[in-house]
């Protein structure tokens, strides 16, 4: 049998382990650059989300991360512990708050910033300029699987009806 060079695919019809595998291996190039600029990238991750979203409310959080309430809920109340993330009244609904990023957890941002864009960088430059093009596509993946596990699972991830964090 013939040896299998690393750029072969080993199984078709594995989009769902390929596209865990591809997340394993992009988390590690961004921790190597977050690292090297000094950042942990454990923090760093989700106070990212925060970060561009800002100000951001529970739900929208919720769906832009497609984390369980109860997971999405410890996130937040690390980061608040932590001193990076602060929640404000939301000034249209009082039934729901913005999160921001506090003075810390922006300089925490600032500095992962340029580290996650030289990871983004050097993906691109891997893919031949075309990362914007392979990001609609994996897009397109993530939307059709969020879906499909929303009608599975309703009220479990951002973007059901009645959902509250």
């Amino acid at each position: 049998m013939p040896r299998m060079t690393e750029r072969e695919r080993v199984v078709t019809g594995a989009i769902v382990n390929e596209l865990a595998v591809a997340a394993r291996y992009g988390l590690e190039l961004v921790a190597t650059e977050l690292r090297a600029a000094g950042v942990e990238p454990e923090e760093y991750g989700f106070l990212s989300f925060v970060g561009t979203l800002q100000p951001v409310t529970r739900t929208q959080l919720a769906e832009a991360t497609g984390m369980r309430r109860t997971t999405l809920r410890d996130a937040i109340r690390r980061l608040i512990e932590r001193g990076h993330v602060r929640e404000d009244p939301h000034p249209h609904d009082g039934r729901s708050t913005l999160l921001v990023l506090t003075p810390a957890g922006q300089r925490i941002f600032d500095r992962g910033l340029p580290a996650f864009l030289r990871a983004l960088g050097a993906l691109n430059e891997a893919l031949g300029g075309r990362v914007d093009e392979h990001e609609q596509a994996v897009w397109r993946v993530r939307v059709a699987l969020q879906e499909l596990t929303l009608r599975a699972r309703p009220g479990e991830l951002g973007g059901t009806e009645g959902a509250s964090c």
